[in-house]
């Protein structure tokens, strides 16, 4: 709400107290309350009551009294009756009397029934002193001139009322237009931009300030999914000016740097008394989350449905193969096909077991074990594993004496360890050549695990901690995988504390390290200046 709203509310607020306290003064009274009947009252506001010269409690008491007497109606708007000295002294309006010695003198109290053409409006109950008449009140005409006093105070408190409820609207509505996550910018029937929300200024880079009287169309540039730029034909707020409804319709915008993304957008208008637009409206919504989600999910299916069909595929050729009554195999012939069998079995398995994993970490159900672990022990049992079954890949291990013991869990640094060396070796085809090196720094280990294969691009760098995302290039499509090693070996190492990185050039080879906090921290000497 800006301060020239909270001036504005203010002053009408301030209105209707004027109106209220000059009605009272006219009608002789001292003090009294504006009563805002149910029909009247603003559901936003939660002021019912518009006091003059009267304290809350001092009002309290005065309605109680009322509520016990009689009401004015439309036919006899105007009711006074004498009150008793013991609310007098309650409402406080003879305390300068009192105060003085004097004698407390009769109040009473007038009851003004207020309405208009529209309806009621509520009731003006004000107290003066017995005897004292207002000059609306006429012996003669006792309802000519106060009818017509009731006609004019209750258009002025209506008008008021009414002005206050479009300002309580209108805050109410700019907080919406500057506090909602979706992007709003309204237009006028040229398709300039009129207004230009804080969500539309995080969405596009633009500030409003610079956009402001712009033709809409050149701010955000729109494109339909195919790439096609949408013409006037097309604009989402034209269709909106002819009639058409427009809800969710998915285009293409640009941001002030350049940059696209998939947006989606519903239009409408502000029409006049004669329905013609005077206005117009778009409310953006950046969808392009939700692209790469189903993005997502068409490379799970397309992935695994590979993954999992190829080790099947081979399975059953191998099994059916044994199951034949008139195939002979010697024994060499049966071992390998065994062989083959239990090694597509256990890279099976490990799909699966992927799969899994990357579900619990969706959960949030990754638990950890934490003891302090001995690292170059157990770099030096995985590297022994790896070369039994791989021994023509070479590794070099760069360990240094005296290591620091971390806090982790054996088995899952174990994982990530296995699942870095696995795609050193399977992105490295032309040099099987890897370095496992760690180093201590004051809080931490890092481990680092090196090939010479063939690097991953900058851009991939950003991605390829996500899940099911693969370095590109030829090697891809002829390396196993469904991409989800190094989003497990993330949320493995995120979990106890560390970090994991990479360092790559292109064709050179890459560098992926990860840190793990030390069980004890290293004593660093104080220096003394």
């Amino acid at each position: 709400m800006s301060l020239s709203q909270t001036q504005q509310s203010q002053d009408l607020h301030d209105q209707i107290t004027i109106l209220t306290g000059s009605a009272i003064r006219l009608l002789a009274g001292d003090a009294g309350v504006f009563v805002v009947s149910n029909e009247a009252f603003d559901p936003q506001s939660s002021t019912e009551y518009t006091l003059y010269n009267l304290t809350e409690s001092a009002c309290v008491h005065l309605l109680a009294y009322i509520r016990e007497r009689k009401q004015p109606t439309s036919g006899c708007p105007l009711v006074v009756d004498t009150l008793s000295a013991a609310l007098v002294m309650q409402l406080g309006i003879a305390d300068d009397a009192m105060e003085a010695d004097e004698q407390a003198p009769e109040y009473e109290r007038c009851s003004l029934f207020l309405y208009d053409h529209a309806g009621v409006l509520g009731m003006l109950h004000y107290v003066r002193p017995a005897g004292a008449y207002s000059c609306f009140e006429h012996p003669e005409e006792p309802d000519g001139t106060m009818r017509l006093f009731i006609t004019h105070l209750a258009a002025g408190l209506r008008s008021a009322l009414k002005s206050q409820s479009l300002v309580k609207e209108q805050r109410r509505l700019a907080a919406i237009f500057q506090q909602s996550d979706e992007g709003i910018l309204t237009v006028d029937t040229a398709l300039r931009i009129i207004d230009f929300n804080p969500a539309m200024e995080r969405l596009t880079g633009w500030h409003e300030s610079e956009v402001l009287g712009r033709f809409y169309y050149e701010v955000l540039r729109p494109r339909d999914r195919q790439g096609n730029e949408v013409g006037l034909v097309g604009s989402p707020i034209l269709r909106a000016f002819a009639g058409q409804n427009v809800v969710n319709q998915e285009m293409v915008i640009s941001a002030r740097d350049g940059q696209r993304f998939d947006v989606s957008v519903t239009a409408s208008y502000v029409g006049s008394s004669k329905g013609e637009p005077t206005s117009g409206i778009l409310t953006i919504r950046d969808i392009t989350r939700e692209r790469e989600q189903e993005e997502q999910r068409s490379t799970f299916i397309s992935v695994i449905s590979h993954e999992l069909q190829t080790p099947i595929a081979i399975i059953k050729g191998y099994a059916s193969t044994l199951a034949r009554t008139d195939a002979v195999f010697d024994e060499e012939g049966l071992r390998s096909r065994l062989n083959a069998i239990e090694e597509e079995a256990d890279r099976l398995n490990k799909l699966v077991g992927n799969l899994l994993y990357a579900s619990r970490i969706q959960a949030g159900g990754l638990q950890m074990d934490i003891a302090p672990l001995d690292l170059p022990r157990l770099i030096e049992t995985v590297v022994h594993r790896l070369q039994v079954k791989s021994p023509d890949v070479k590794v070099e291990l760069n360990l240094p004496p005296y290591l620091p013991t971390v806090m982790a869990d054996r088995d899952r640094i174990e994982e990530v360890l296995q699942n870095l060396l696995d795609n050193a070796i399977k992105y490295s085809p032309d040099r099987r050549e890897l370095t496992i090196s760690c180093r201590a720094t004051g809080d931490e280990v890092i481990v680092s695990v090196s090939d010479a294969g063939m690097g991953i691009s900058l851009r991939e760098q950003e991605q390829i901690f996500e899940r099911f995302q693969r370095v590109g290039g030829g090697t891809t499509s002829s390396t196993q995988g469904a991409g989800l090693g190094l989003y497990i070996s993330r949320a493995i190492v995120e979990a106890h504390g560390g970090h994991i990185w990479v360092e790559s050039t292109l064709h050179q080879g890459s560098t992926f390290s990860f840190s793990l906090p030390r069980e004890e921290k290293a004593y660093l000497p104080m220096v003394v200046f």
